[in-house]
């Protein structure tokens, strides 16, 4: 009993200094805010793909080796479509073409663009269009449709193999370009694609570009926060309002999450902290949970004042109940986003630690200015009304009664029901797609469409094969090994096909022996493995440089492979077949992964494990936290059950029903217990307050239910509405977290309400004693 008074002695000495002091306190508030809110100008955005890469994969090392002995600027595709069942070969969209190489001059920082138009076959030495396209009859567009289609670099490159789209390929300088340099070349080429819409209206085609997806992610996010944010205030207010029946209090919810986003935003801006494609959301969640804070102290401050205490009494009465629930359930909720630490990718690490911010803020703002504001503004009459002096509490008193009633079935349910949901877990599986994180029915989206449709190859693989030393690359025994493993993968069931400098030396060697295909094959010696190479120079294409398949040294040459479309653990299957079948053939030369869309592929697993182990992590020191907070050891290991299974149960029928899943939704799962654990915390705080005074199971479970019931259904209410808002989000990633989140802290209400109650009768052995002592 020492130290529970001395407990409750400290709640009450701070929440009366809270109270008397909270003029000072609240101008604190205010001049903390104000000094913060300039730091909101220096907030920034950050729609780098590579913020999302783990920087745990030993694949982005030698990814930045591929760029260093192939350096390459940026590049912009315009995909050119036919009409149904024609080809490109038409004089309406080869005007289109040749429309945008007069025009693309209007694009900053460009470098070149190679067509169709001006191709040359390397095997002929002959342009495919040799005059004007005005002068071409409809015959003579078919025939040079049927010699592109059957030339294997062309439909490897710039055409598909039935001729129904073509690229134009655009060189542009982005890798030095500034961030406002990059969003003037996006703007540029969504201009230069709308005009040629315009002109040619019968011609369909679509622009992409790494610039154009960082703007199109950028503007996606400005979209969620100006048009969602707001929305997500005013429900949750309104909610709020309506469930205390009071504009005032209201009002001070919003003061509250004013104050909680100006000061979590404005030190972000302090920190050079830059939103990307994850953290976008934070400040949504914690507006929510800014919400959802502040309920407690309400609920029991307008309980108080229905009771006939006066606004001081009750403000402080409500401080002495809540200010241990609500400082664990700040504490467990920060650990639980704070566990987002572990991962690897910067883009996952920062949304933890903005959410974690903001719930510290959040967490002092409830402590310096709400109670002010309350004591101000708030009317001290009493309402004479029982159902607002009983606020919830008869259908609390049916749950109570139906679980009293159900208490043996309920048990056994949920707990069969545990143990299912946990065996379907493993069938959830995790599939990256970066156009998840860009409007479905935006430009960008509709060119991969119609580029995976016609093309039917899906992403490009690029290795890099070292041959440890200069010229080494060259060598002829080097490279008839590098042609036998680009054979080897060229036989792949996912491969559409391969292109080496195996493939270049062989076909100069056919051509310089009058085309006989007898020698399309490697030359034996050195030298003229670097004469032909010399000689390529001088013909070589924009979209074909020798540049891109041998470094200067000659020492590192790289192989392009062609997929066709596949899962992302489709292509690390393949990618582990290659490497595998690389260590057969050679000896001393090394394989360097040098492509982006595996990182991407291989994030699946590396995410989700990091993620997992999060979790561990934040249930290991959330455990901790109640056991210290209950002053029980066994208390806080029994809190673990409620806590696991909404997660456990929402992603287990997800598995069953869906079965395909984001990873990055995976941090769901990991921060899942960080939001739930609040209810946990409220209903076991009463219980064992009432506990420690002698008092049985049945009278405490009903109590805590009844005084922490109404503040939880609102708190579920306010999380559930408000996460239901990013289902209007543009991006599929925030349609999905918000299917899964808003079941599971629905779940968690549901659980503490009822399951958790049969828990505490048939394990809550630990007052026995004391009780027979009492007696």
């Amino acid at each position: 009993m020492h130290s529970l008074n001395h407990t409750s002695l400290s709640s009450k000495v701070i929440a009366e200094f809270i109270v008397v002091r909270r003029l000072p306190l609240f101008v604190l508030a205010s001049i903390i805010t104000c000094l913060f809110s300039i730091g909101i100008l220096s907030t920034s955005f950050n729609t780098s793909l590579g913020a999302l890469l783990t920087e745990s994969d030993p694949y982005l090392d030698e990814l930045d080796l591929m760029e260093k002995a192939f350096p390459s600027n940026g590049e912009i595709r315009f995909a050119f479509v036919a009409n149904k069942e024609k080809t490109i070969f038409e004089e309406a969209t080869l005007n289109a073409i040749a429309d945008l190489k007069e025009k693309f001059t209007l694009i900053p920082r460009i470098q070149g663009i190679t067509t169709i138009i001006e191709f040359i076959s390397p095997e002929t030495q002959r342009r495919l269009f040799s005059k004007p396209i005005a002068d071409y009859t409809k015959d003579e567009l078919n025939s040079l449709s049927e010699e592109a289609i059957n030339d294997r670099l062309l439909t490897a490159n710039l055409l598909s193999q039935d001729g129904a789209l073509t690229f134009a390929i655009i060189s542009v300088d982005t890798k030095s370009a500034s961030d406002t340099e990059r969003l003037k070349i996006a703007d540029a080429i969504t201009n230069l694609q709308s005009l040629l819409r315009n002109q040619h209206p019968d011609v369909k085609l679509f622009a992409n570009a790494d610039v154009l997806l960082e703007q199109s992610s950028q503007q996606n996010m400005v979209d969620d926060l100006t048009r969602l944010m707001p929305f997500v205030i005013l429900l949750c207010v309104s909610v709020i309002c309506l469930c205390f029946k009071s504009l005032t209090i209201g009002g001070c919810i919003l003061a509250h999450v004013g104050f909680t986003i100006v000061n979590t935003i404005g030190a972000l801006g302090y920190l050079n902290f830059a939103f990307n494609n994850i953290s976008v959301i934070a400040p949504l969640v914690v507006v929510i949970i800014s919400v959802a804070n502040s309920v407690h102290v309400i609920s029991v401050f307008k309980q108080a004042l229905y009771k006939g205490q006066s606004k001081f009494e009750a403000m402080t009465h409500s401080m002495i109940c809540n200010l241990r629930p609500i400082t664990l359930a700040a504490l467990t909720t920060a650990i639980g986003f704070s566990s987002l630490n572990i991962s690897s990718s910067p883009a996952i690490e920062d949304f933890g630690q903005i959410v974690s911010l903001g719930i510290i803020f959040a967490y002092l703002l409830t402590l310096l200015m709400l109670p002010s504001l309350l004591i101000w503004i708030t009317k001290p009459s009493p309402i004479k009304k029982e159902s607002d002096v009983n606020f919830l509490q008869p259908q609390l008193q049916h749950i109570i009664n139906f679980t009293n009633s159900h208490d043996k079935s309920i048990f056994l349910g949920c707990s069969l029901l545990a143990v299912v949901t946990i065996l379907l877990l493993p069938m959830n599986e995790t599939d990256f797609d970066r156009l998840d994180f860009i409007a479905s029915d935006s430009d960008i989206s509709q060119y991969y469409d119609v580029v995976s449709e016609n093309m039917n190859r899906g992403l490009s693989l690029a290795y890099g094969i070292d041959a440890r030393t200069q010229e080494g690359a060259i060598n002829p025994i080097f490279l008839h090994k590098v042609d036998e493993f680009a054979e080897w993968i060229s036989l792949q069931d996912e491969v559409e096909s391969v292109i080496s400098l195996a493939e270049i030396l062989k076909t100069i060697n056919r051509i310089v022996n009058d085309g006989n295909e007898e020698n399309f094959r490697l030359p034996q010696d050195l030298q003229t493995n670097i004469n032909y190479l010399n000689a390529y120079r001088t013909v070589e294409a924009n979209y074909l440089p020798l540049s891109s398949f041998i470094n200067d040294e000659n020492s590192v040459i790289s192989i392009v492979v062609n997929g066709s479309s596949m899962s992302n653990q489709e292509m690390i299957d393949l990618d582990g077949r290659i490497t595998q079948n690389f260590s057969n053939i050679f000896d001393s030369a090394s394989l360097i992964h040098g492509s982006g869309v595996l990182l991407f592929a291989r994030m699946d697993e590396l995410v989700t494990i990091e993620l997992l182990q999060g979790y561990s992590i934040s249930l290991l020191l959330i455990t901790i936290c109640l056991i210290f907070g209950f002053k029980s050891f066994y208390f806080g290991l029994l809190s673990v059950i409620p806590n696991l299974l909404p997660a456990t149960m929402v992603f287990g029928f997800w598995a069953l029903f869906v079965g395909q899943i984001d990873p990055f939704v995976m941090m769901l799962f990991s921060i899942s217990i960080g939001l739930v654990v609040d209810d946990t915390v409220h209903i076991l705080s009463h219980y064992l307050e009432e506990r420690r005074d002698g008092k049985s199971k049945e009278f405490a479970i009903t109590h805590s239910i009844k005084v922490a019931g109404p503040a939880l259904s609102i708190t579920t209410l306010v999380l559930a509405l408000g996460t239901t808002v990013l289902i209007f989000a543009n991006t599929i990633y925030f349609q999905q977290s918000a299917k899964l989140l808003v079941p599971i802290v629905i779940l968690a209400l549901l659980l503490d309400l009822l399951y958790l109650p049969t828990i505490l009768k048939r394990f809550d052995n630990k007052f026995k004693a004391r009780e027979a002592v009492t007696s």
